[in-house]
Formats: structure tokens, C-alpha cells, sequence
């Protein structure tokens, strides 16, 4: 039980670590590229998304520290532990499947010139893969502690901040790509898979 606890805790921990890194990597990357952009869009909505990593780290960080001791769990707990780090590292690979899916992704609201509407890899299943990746980890950290305070942040903060980001991304996808973004926000759900999503 004991091991079991441990390898779920440092697979949580370490996916929303992971996570983190990613989105300062990705934001480092649109700062060096922003004289490219051919539209960007910053505001409140923008900035209030931005301080998803920082409390993601926070949260990742206090759970990390006040963990109870390996030996002192019960087989609940255990199996609870490594159902959440499995959970963060299928949202782990979610991210990585976006980035596979569309290697110019980057952290913000912009289009770059000549930009094309990605449908297909990841974005076929979902309009937002990488977000549902995010919200899969903060799914996963929750479950692995058990924490009522990691799923009041996750349902409270990151799922309306989140859908609200969301939306307006998708207001400047539409601005971009008229029609065509339009029919593929027809075909493909925007968080949730379908069992079968259209493809083009």
C-alpha cells in the first residue's frame, strides 16, 4: 500500500509540475514570437487564465508537503493515490498529444499569418484538448490527496475560468475562420468526447 501511495502522490505532483513547466516554456515561446502574430487578444478573461499554473504549482506544492506519511495510509487512500496520478498523467499526455497534433501551439489568444484551422489528431475529438488536459490533471491531483480544498479550486476557479477562456478563444476562431470554424464547432464537442467525433 505503502508503494502504491507513493508512485500515485509523485505522478500527481509531478504531472501538475510537469503542466507548469509547459505553460512557462509555451508562454516564453509566445512572448519571443508576438511581433508575428496577425491578431491577438488580451484582456480580462486573458489575464484572470493566467494565474492557473501559479495556483496549480501552489496547490501541487501544499499537498505535496502535507501529505500523510506513506505508512500511515489506509488501502482507500492507496488506491485512491494512484488512481489520481494515473488520471494527471492521462492528462499529461492528453497535452502532449495537442502539441503532436498542432506543433505551433502556443499560450494566449493569437492567430499567426497564414494560420490553418487544425481538425484533426486531438483536436477531432475535442475543440480544447489541451484545457481538457489541465482540467484532467487538476482532476487527478484532487483525487490522489483526497482533497476537498484541490476540488473546491478545480470546480470554483479553473472549470469557470476555463469555459469562459474558452468562449472567447472561440469568438476570435470565428472572427479568423468564418465559416469554417463554425462548421467544425458544429461536428466537434467542445470539452467532452463524444464515443465517435466527427473527422474531416
Amino acid at each position: 500500500m505503502a508503494t502504491m501511495y507513493t508512485v500515485g502522490f509523485n505522478l500527481a505532483v509531478g504531472c501538475a509540475f510537469a503542466r507548469v513547466a509547459g505553460i512557462v516554456a509555451g508562454a516564453a515561446r509566445s512572448l519571443m514570437q508576438r511581433r508575428r502574430f496577425e491578431v491577438v487578444r488580451f484582456g480580462v478573461v486573458e489575464a484572470i487564465t493566467l494565474l492557473e499554473p501559479v495556483v496549480l504549482a501552489v496547490t501541487a506544492y501544499l499537498l505535496l508537503v502535507s501529505r500523510e506519511s506513506a505508512a500511515a495510509v489506509t488501502p482507500g487512500e492507496a488506491i485512491a493515490a494512484l488512481a489520481g496520478g494515473l488520471l494527471a498523467l492521462a492528462g499529461v499526455a492528453l497535452c502532449v498529444w495537442t502539441l503532436l497534433s498542432w506543433r505551433q501551439l502556443f499560450v494566449g489568444h493569437a492567430v499567426l499569418p497564414g494560420q490553418k484551422l487544425v481538425t484533426a489528431g486531438a483536436y477531432a475529438q475535442v475543440r480544447h484538448p489541451v484545457y481538457l488536459g489541465g482540467l484532467v490533471i487538476w482532476c487527478g491531483l484532487s483525487l490522489c490527496f483526497l482533497s476537498i480544498a484541490a476540488a473546491a479550486v478545480t470546480v470554483l476557479y479553473v472549470i469557470p475560468v476555463y469555459v469562459v477562456y474558452m468562449r472567447s478563444e472561440e469568438a476570435m476562431m470565428l472572427e479568423s475562420f468564418g465559416d469554417s470554424y463554425r462548421r467544425y464547432k458544429g461536428r466537434v464537442p467542445m470539452l467532452l468526447p463524444r464515443a465517435r467525433a466527427s473527422r474531416d
